[in-house]
This record gives C-alpha cells, sequence and structure tokens, in this order.
C-alpha cells in the first residue's frame, strides 16, 4: 500500500489538507499546493517516521500563510 501512495498524485493523497488550508485562508488552491509541496519535500527529506508528515506539513504551510497575511496588512 505505501508504493501505492508515493505512485499516486500529490492531490489526491492531500487534497483534503491543501483543500481546508485554501478556505481557511481564501488562497488559491495551488499557491497552496504549491507551499504544501515544498514544506513535505523538506519534512520528508530527513524524517524516519512519515505518519505525521501531512499533519506537520498542513501546520507549517498554515503558519507560513499567516506570516505572509500579517505582513500585508
Amino acid at each position: 500500500m505505501q508504493a501505492e501512495e508515493e505512485e499516486a498524485p500529490l492531490s489526491a493523497l492531500y487534497g483534503a489538507a491543501i483543500g481546508d488550508l485554501a478556505r481557511e485562508t481564501g488562497l488559491d488552491p495551488e499557491h497552496v499546493k504549491a507551499l504544501y509541496e515544498r514544506e513535505l519535500a523538506q519534512l520528508e527529506a530527513n524524517a524516519k517516521v512519515r505518519g505525521f508528515l501531512p499533519v506537520l506539513a498542513s501546520r507549517k504551510v498554515r503558519m507560513v500563510l499567516r506570516r505572509m497575511s500579517d505582513g500585508a496588512n
């Protein structure tokens, strides 16, 4: 099953998290997806346990988006 997950497109695996972040922030889902992909790749680079990576990636993206919106105000 893990091999299937690795071959599936990112949007199929993490689409709900990306969609939730886009709705919360009111930003374009493609922009959020790019941020999510970057954060997930950085986390995966050194991860020994991968089960929580989607949660950690969502949290980091949410923090980045909040900082961006605070800077725009």
